[in-house]
């Protein structure tokens, strides 16, 4: 299993080799060894209590911005500070802008390494993808020089038994050092941080994470559904809610504004993209995220040998999905 990095990876790989030379002309910032870990949230209270105890041996601080999160995202963080070694930041920026969001974690952090970590991430905390060793990896690097790294991770898809095919690993520059010129930037809708060319980028083919991705909630599958359809329109013009765009938006694509209903036609339409998660091929799981594969809370439902449906988006007869498959309306 060996993640392959996307074209434009490769070119700027080969490419940071050589101007990463002029990395002399360029004064190391003074900083202390270590890691800060930034974390930009908003809903994330399925995960981010597991997340950040994950983290116990490998940051030295953790930098969290909620932007306005409204479920127990805040107090799932404030269960685990008591048990984490070390600090936890937090600040509240309820702004639209994630780029804005994005600079203001990263001027927070005060050690040299920076990692953009998720509120879904979950590091395995034992066995030979301890996430300690990508600690002791970084801080073993040169001292005299600039680092953007990109790591693997494993995605699940609607539970913690599925990924999607061709998205199984993915791979973005979520670590690199510190840098008075780093920031994030708008590319299109999205957002990348913006990096000296004389950084040199590392590709990291070994796991020590994985991303939880979409198992949650049917009303937080939805805000991300249409969250950058939404952005779009907000660029445009002052708007309405995130909630009533996706009513809207659902009324005119499929003829109802039943958010589950809703929910169920997006999982039927990418149902054929989902396959088994086998352990032999990526490995177990990490152990954190154990307890959670007994819990029946979200749960791909199979029928005739396939994946069916989430357990918690049932709420149809048998009789109202036609021989193909899809719910009549």
């Amino acid at each position: 299993m060996i993640y392959k990095f996307t074209v434009r990876q490769n070119i700027i790989y080969t490419l940071s080799k050589i101007s990463n030379l002029f990395r002399i002309f360029h004064r190391i910032p003074h900083r202390k060894e270590g890691i800060s870990v930034m974390m930009r949230v908003k809903n994330e209270e399925d995960w981010i209590g597991l997340s950040l105890q994950s983290l116990k041996s490998f940051a030295d601080e953790v930098i969290i911005v909620d932007n306005g999160s409204t479920d127990n995202t805040i107090r799932e963080v404030e269960k685990v500070i008591p048990i984490l070694p070390f600090k936890v930041i937090i600040e509240q920026n309820p702004s639209y802008d994630i780029c804005e969001i994005g600079n203001r974690a990263l001027a927070l952090t005060s050690y040299r390494w920076i990692v953009r970590w998720d509120g879904d991430f979950i590091a395995y905390t034992s066995g030979e993808r301890n996430i300690i060793g990508l600690r002791k990896y970084l801080l073993s690097l040169n001292q005299h020089n600039f680092y953007h790294i990109y790591p693997v991770l494993i995605n699940f898809s609607y539970d913690l038994f599925h990924i999607r095919k061709a998205r199984d690993l993915h791979s973005e520059g979520y670590i690199h050092t510190f840098h008075p010129s780093l920031r994030y930037v708008k590319r299109g809708v999205f957002e990348v941080l913006k990096v000296p060319l004389f950084y040199r980028l590392i590709k990291i083919y070994d796991i020590y994470f994985i991303h939880t991705g979409n198992t949650k909630s049917i009303e937080k599958l939805l805000y991300r559904h249409y969250l950058l359809s939404w952005i779009r329109l907000k660029k445009r013009r002052k708007a309405c809610s995130i909630i009533d765009f996706i009513h809207a938006e659902a009324k005119k694509t499929w003829g109802t504004e039943n958010l589950k209903k809703i929910i169920q036609e997006i999982f039927l339409e990418q149902r054929p993209y989902l396959q088994k998660y086998q352990v032999e091929k990526y490995g177990d799981y990490p152990q954190l995220v154990k307890p959670a594969l007994q819990n029946q809370k979200y749960r791909i439902v199979y029928r005739d040998g396939k994946p069916f449906m989430r357990n918690d988006m049932l709420i149809f007869n048998e009789d109202s999905i036609n021989k193909n498959g899809i719910l009549y309306r």
